[in-house]
């Protein structure tokens, strides 16, 4: 019997050999050099091996955690080759240059114990930081008792890349109350405020040799919207210091300085799957069922998630074959602002409405995004989707064709015979040649032929996703824009011009098929400048910027009334011009 069993074990040998898997165990970063304040990718990737144990984390050799640990399990099966993997991930960051070491993840797999290499990270001086930074040092100039700067995580940046903008006070005054202040102007930004957390307690801290009571005042996450040289204005604040029973105290105003962005535009050869999305980004693709009955509905998800411009990213189109109706995307948003920047989810959920039977092969989605770390597009994609249409409930035909039905006899009496004038025709006159005949036999292929014609525009309408989009461009401004009268009508100053600014910069990116990325004044004279002088374009670059200056500043260029009615103007007026 052993004899045996050995004879067995070697012909199976082969087959166990070919059937098996190389196992890896590696950690991989995104990037090994840094600027202090930003952040880089640590992964922890074991391949095609289950572990005994969790993975035991690398000490990190200094560096600090922004986000994570956050895991994440693969599994994979082509052609029969069976693949898995299981990871961890995190987001580090440095706060002072040097040289940092992360060291070996280890994990225990079958008998043994697998380890990684351990990584070295350069960190370099940013342009920007925390504690004695250059700006804490110019601003100290000024008063060394009381001064304030605005510090970003970096100084360049691509069109739509993150950047991490913080507003300081330093303080050496026992006693500090606020008066008033002004916060700078975002012209060519979006901006999401971050929510700061603990208390509000200010940090000690030393620069040039002083002491100084340190507060962050606000931190924001900066989109550019356009390349080019951006300023963040100076913000300035007043405060009442020194004020007591026997003091009435001073006013003291201060003002930072001026912070630029050398803003670079996504280098050239954009796909034409580009969705807007900057950063970091993974794809799942989810559907509830791939096989349906024609008129029932299918629900498609498609979702991106990761560290990205998540909130500015497009909805996908997607090239449906003739036959399917679609509607405009719910999009069920789970995103965080926090000092590390913008991460989450965005989701699009697309209701589909298959009308004839069949096999429908949409094949495998496809989108892109642009990494800056690497400075190139990377492309998302699914797996194949295929539907399966069978025939509507009822019997009902589903290929256009009416559906038979059998014929009902309603009466069986007999009809009495007609008397008087039954409008007979004169001997000798027949329906061959005359005008009725000649318009019978010519209307039936003219009819054939303006429903084939009608057919064809219809099919490629259908197909053509940008038209589709051009023309809605008006229904999706005047959606906007009834969320900008509901803050209206409730005296809500920063929801009004958000989704005023939204509507302006929405309308003109769905008009003439762009990314809300792409909508600048020099695009927006490029498209209408040929419009009565280019004065269109000027109230509408004017418009956009008064909207984005209001949201975060106690500032409005005009009353919310009549910025709202020259809104509904120019939107008219371009869709007058350029058609509905």
């Amino acid at each position: 019997m052993n004899f045996r069993t050995l004879i067995t074990a070697l012909f199976l040998l082969p087959a166990l050999l070919v059937q098996a898997q190389e196992i890896s165990f590696q950690a991989l970063v995104d990037r090994n050099e840094i600027a202090t304040g930003e952040a880089l990718k640590l992964t922890i990737e074991l391949t095609n091996a289950s572990s005994a144990g969790n993975i035991n984390a690398p000490d990190l050799g200094g560096l600090a955690v922004l986000q994570g640990p956050m895991q994440s399990s693969n599994f994979s099966s082509i052609n029969g080759r069976i693949s898995r993997s299981s990871s961890i991930s995190w987001y580090l960051t440095a706060t002072r240059p040097g040289t940092y070491t992360i060291g070996a993840a280890t994990v225990r797999v079958g008998g043994g114990v697998l380890q990684t290499e351990p990584l070295t990270i350069k960190v370099t001086q940013g342009a920007s930081s925390s504690g004695t930074s250059a700006a804490a040092e110019q601003a100290q100039k000024r008063d060394p008792n009381l001064f304030c700067t605005i510090t970003l995580n970096k100084n360049k940046a691509y069109v739509g890349e993150q950047i991490i903008a913080t507003y300081t006070l330093y303080s050496r005054y026992n006693s500090l109350r606020s008066l008033e202040s002004e916060m700078p102007k975002l012209n060519g930004f979006w901006a999401e405020d971050v929510e700061l957390e603990g208390n509000w307690e200010p940090e000690l801290r030393t620069v040039n040799g002083l002491r100084y009571r340190v507060a962050t005042l606000k931190r924001q996450v900066l989109i550019p919207l356009h390349s080019g040289t951006l300023t963040l204005a100076p913000m300035t604040l007043s405060y009442l210091v020194n004020a007591s029973i026997f003091n009435s105290g001073t006013t003291v105003t201060i003002q930072s300085g001026a912070t630029e962005v050398n803003v670079k535009e996504l280098p050239p050869g954009k796909p034409a799957d580009f969705i807007g999305a900057v950063g970091d980004l993974q794809l799942e693709v989810k559907t509830a069922n791939t096989e349906v009955k024609a008129n029932e509905a299918i629900d498609l998800n498609i979702r991106f998630s990761g560290r990205a411009n998540l909130k500015l990213v497009d909805a996908p189109t997607l090239n449906l074959p003739p036959g399917f109706d679609s509607y405009d995307p719910k999009i069920d948003d789970q995103i965080t602002v926090n000092s590390s920047g913008m991460s989450g989810r965005r989701e699009f959920q697309y209701l589909l409405i298959p009308r004839h039977e069949g096999t429908y092969d949409l094949g495998a989605l496809s989108f892109s995004y642009f990494d800056p770390s690497s400075g190139t597009y990377k492309q998302l994609r699914s797996g194949e989707i295929t539907f399966h249409v069978k025939p509507g409930d009822g019997g009902t035909a589903t290929n256009g064709a009416p559906a038979k039905v059998d014929v009902q006899r309603l009466g069986s009496d007999i009809r009495y015979i007609r008397t008087g004038d039954l409008d007979l025709q004169p001997k000798g006159k027949h329906l061959f040649g005359s005008l009725a005949y000649v318009l019978g036999m010519i209307a039936p292929p003219l009819l054939l032929l303006l429903f084939f014609l009608w057919k064809r525009k219809r099919d490629a309408w259908a197909g053509d996703a940008d038209l589709q989009r051009r023309h809605g461009a008006d229904r999706a401004a005047r959606q906007r824009l009834a969320l900008a009268a509901k803050a209206l009508e409730k005296d809500d100053r920063e929801a009004f011009h958000d989704a005023l600014g939204k509507a302006l910069e929405g309308y003109f990116a769905d008009k003439f098929n762009l990314g809300v990325a792409e909508v600048n004044a020099a695009m927006i004279h490029q498209h209408l400048d040929a419009m009565d002088e280019g004065r269109t374009a000027n109230e509408l670059i004017a418009m956009i910027a008064d909207a984005q200056m209001a949201r975060f500043a106690p500032v409005e260029g005009k009353p919310r009334k009549q910025a709202y009615e020259e809104a509904r103007a120019i939107i008219h007026r371009i869709e007058t011009r350029h058609g509905k």
